[in-house]
């Protein structure tokens, strides 16, 4: 009978990944207009969550913000909740994207939910400003929790 990685011994330690030993992927969305700036995703920077579904992380936020920076991003956008952003560590990533020279936008959406009435007033003021960004040939970064 087979033996299910469930039924193995499992170790009293968490392999946590971090900036350095994973380094931030970011994707992006290009528009095929030359002029226009990208828009690129990835998951929350400087995350700290021993528990994730995909194993453990304890991200440096300074290392990450320099990555996204390095790239290009002019704005970051922010999808998780302010509670999510205390889960993860990271309650004070605004300010320190800001202090990176970015423009940030916090943008909430219910963890595995669709964007709500706040989510869409904070758009009509947000959006404009983000398509601006993108139609002047700067760089957007959007992420969520990961």
């Amino acid at each position: 009978m087979p033996v299910s990685v469930l039924d193995q011994p499992q170790p009293d330690f968490i392999v946590m990944r971090t900036s350095v030993s994973h380094p931030l992927q970011i994707a992006a969305v290009v528009s095929g207009v030359a002029e226009l700036g990208r828009v690129k995703l990835t998951f929350c920077p400087g995350k700290y969550d021993p528990h994730s579904m995909t194993g453990g992380w304890d991200r440096d936020l300074a290392r990450d913000l320099d990555t996204i920076r390095d790239w290009g991003a002019a704005a970051v956008v922010t999808l998780l909740e302010a509670k999510e952003l205390t889960l993860l560590r990271v309650e004070r990533l605004g300010k320190e994207v800001l202090r990176w020279n970015m423009l940030w936008f916090h943008l909430p959406i219910v963890d595995v939910s669709i964007p709500d009435r706040r989510f869409e007033q904070e758009w009509d003021i947000a959006g404009a400003e983000l398509r601006s960004i993108l139609r002047s040939g700067s760089d957007v970064l959007v992420h969520w929790r990961g």
